[in-house]
């Protein structure tokens, strides 16, 4: 048995933890007007890219924020902190989905294949459930801490989705190459 004492500190950290999420939906919404017509558009054409390394490490980057508290400007650094976080948060959806979109484009491949390996399977939904539950917990984090204080950890997150989305275009080439010719999808 755990405990009122227990009980108290999760329930702590789970009210902790919907705190941040609120916070970090509401930073984000506030983004998404801008971006409204550009996630439509993705939406309807699928068109979802991974983000470069640089990129990554330039959001995460705590050199923008040091040089703007360098002015000392509360509401310029507010703003910035209110866009970066924004930003961050927009960059974990558009990872998030362009997880699954590798993971559809894997299924669709692998619909067609008659070999199915259900180990190679089983370790390949693992690696896709770790990434979005990677993707969920950077979410909550960037809301608490702020991108600046997750740079390693962002980009850690990058390299592994960059190298599991080339294995499985990899494993999808290699599919293709074994159909059939006459099983075409419908």
């Amino acid at each position: 048995m755990i405990g009122v004492w227990g009980a108290l500190a999760g329930a702590l950290v789970l009210l902790l933890v919907l705190l941040a999420w609120v916070r970090a939906e509401a930073s984000s919404k506030d983004s998404r007007s801008d971006w409204g017509a550009a996630d439509q558009e993705q939406s309807e054409g699928e068109s979802v890219e991974a983000c470069s390394p640089e990129i990554v490490s330039q959001l995460f980057s705590a050199a923008d924020s040091k040089f703007i508290s360098g002015l000392e400007s509360p509401g310029l650094e507010n703003l910035f902190r209110r866009e970066r976080t924004a930003v961050a948060l927009h960059w974990v959806q558009e990872t998030s989905a362009f997880i699954s979109k590798v993971m559809r484009r894997h299924l669709e491949a692998s619909r067609l294949r008659a070999d199915l390996e259900i180990a190679t399977e089983a370790r390949i939904f693992l690696q896709y459930a770790r990434l979005k539950l990677y993707c969920g917990i950077l979410f909550v984090l960037i809301g608490l801490l702020g991108p600046q204080r997750l740079a390693g950890t962002a980009l850690h997150a990058e390299r592994f989705i960059q190298r599991v989305g080339e294995g499985l275009v990899e494993f999808q080439s290699a599919a293709q190459l074994r159909e059939p010719e006459g099983s075409e999808s419908l």
